[in-house]
């Protein structure tokens, strides 16, 4: 009788480490908060292409609908369209992010101020993105589906010298959809490069990614419940009814190591965001007798640009029992934000019209201008933070994590329609403490205290108004 023998590993589904939650490559196990990490395996298997398909496989995570145009995660009952990072550096635009050249998704919850600064008060999601390897690779997806969806996916990458690598990913997917009149289109391609020189890694790559797609608010409530119209029923204007996202990105990563235990890394991020985004929805349920429902419409346009830098000394030693990782750095970066919010007005006139439930696409002409009220201002945030971190390992069953950092928080808006300046300067201190008492590698109970702070605008940085910071504890 003979047998096969197979020695290749089965694919994994599980990663037993993460450099997110600590900024230190720490096992999830010695990690002193729920974490929860979607391999790259898990997302090729269950053809997961957006942070809604992650999010179903994430614990204590759920999503709401982003009024048809961005990724509202709801972490631990906070609702959140900011608190998304990119290889630990800050992403916070409004927009549909997509996996084609993500290598695993990681939710945090719970407060860690330490490592990612303002917001995430419920927790955040950070997407490790792949980068050139010497290993080769060679791989395409061409997916076909239901309401014409065509989308094709490519990842080739190898090592060029024994010093040099270079990885391309790319993108393109169309699709329609079950509701009437929505469709929505994207592409993305990122290269990126890795040279190997010494004890010193050097990577870098950049991103063009684009989103088109028609805006679709969903169905008006009934008497505290879903309307009772066809599924398929478009409300809006289909031909009004849009969003386009363009992003065009650039990152730097220098990492040197000594091989005696420090190591150093400096990273920089600098990222344009273009959004434009204009809908008509139903502004109210639908009437008492079931004919009549509202329509309301606005426009909102904003230009995004950021710059960060962050900067990581991380040092580990061993003195018997004892094992220690003490991380110190610090983060610089500035954001800038134009922001234009229009008001729509059916037949120029009016800013609401009531219509028959049966006719509620493309009821009557919309046009888009400024009223009074609406937003069109300059916002510029800059941050300065510093922080510290020890993880004290007593012993193979005890450890310790303790750390703080300390933000000043500097955000300038200016109001061009009235050229009114507001501005304000916080200085934020988030302690955070833990401890993790792992009797088995494969189970671990921790206790852990944080602190984040989120700016009194919310996490959208944009409004003229300043009140006090909110914390919020875990």
């Amino acid at each position: 009788e003979k047998f096969r023998v197979n020695d290749q590993r089965e694919k994994s589904y599980s990663s037993q480490r993460s450099v997110t939650a600590t900024k230190t490559d720490t096992a999830l196990v010695d990690v002193p908060q729920a974490i929860s990490v979607v391999t790259r395996e898990l997302i090729d298997d269950q053809a997961m292409h957006s942070i809604g398909d992650v999010t179903r496989y994430v614990p204590g995570a759920g999503l709401a609908q982003g009024e048809g145009n961005r990724d509202t995660p709801v972490l631990r009952g906070n609702a959140t369209t900011a608190d998304f990072f990119v290889d630990g550096v800050r992403d916070d635009a409004q927009y549909f992010r997509d996996s084609y050249n993500v290598l695993q998704i990681e939710a945090l919850k719970g407060a860690n101020a330490l490592a990612f600064g303002r917001g995430g008060g419920g927790g955040v999601i950070n997407r490790v993105m792949k980068q050139a390897e010497w290993t080769p690779t060679r791989s395409g997806r061409l997916q076909s589906g239901s309401y014409d969806e065509r989308r094709v996916a490519i990842d080739v990458g190898q090592g060029l010298t024994s010093q040099l690598a270079a990885r391309v990913n790319a993108l393109h997917k169309r699709s329609g959809s079950y509701r009437d009149f929505v469709s929505h289109e994207k592409s993305g391609v990122s290269p990126t490069v890795a040279l190997h020189a010494g004890n010193t890694m050097l990577r870098a790559g950049v991103e063009h990614f684009v989103d088109t797609r028609t805006v679709d608010r969903g169905i008006p409530s009934a008497n505290g419940r879903p309307s009772a119209l066809d599924w398929r029923t478009f409300v809006g204007d289909p031909e009004q009814n849009r969003s386009t996202m363009t992003v065009n990105g650039a990152h730097l990563l220098a990492e040197y190591d000594n091989s005696r235990g420090l190591t150093l890394r400096t990273h920089t991020r600098a990222v344009r965001y273009d959004k434009f985004y204009q809908n008509v929805f139903a502004s109210s349920a639908v009437n008492a007798a079931g004919t009549q429902v509202t329509l309301g419409a606005y426009s909102t346009a904003a230009d995004r640009r950021s710059l960060f830098n962050q900067s990581d000394l991380v040092y580990t030693a061993r003195y018997g029992a004892l094992r220690h990782t003490l991380l110190t750095g610090t983060e610089f970066s500035r954001q800038t934000t134009d922001n234009v919010r229009l008001t729509g007005y059916f037949d120029n006139v009016s800013t609401s019209r009531t219509v028959p439930l049966t006719g509620t696409a493309g009821a009557t002409p919309v046009t888009f201008r400024a009223s009074a009220t609406d937003a069109d201002n300059l916002a510029v945030v800059n941050v300065a933070a510093v922080f510290a971190q020890e993880q004290l390992h007593l012993g193979e069953h005890v450890q310790f994590v303790l750390g703080a950092r300390y933000d000043r928080f500097a955000v300038r808006v200016r109001n061009h329609r009235t050229d009114a300046v507001t501005q304000r300067v916080d200085y934020l201190l988030s302690p955070r403490g833990g401890v993790v008492f792992t009797p088995l590698r494969t189970l671990s109970m921790y206790g852990s205290i944080g602190i984040s702070s989120l700016p009194s605008a919310g996490d959208q940085i944009g409004r003229a108004s300043c009140r006090e910071r909110v914390c919020q504890y875990v």
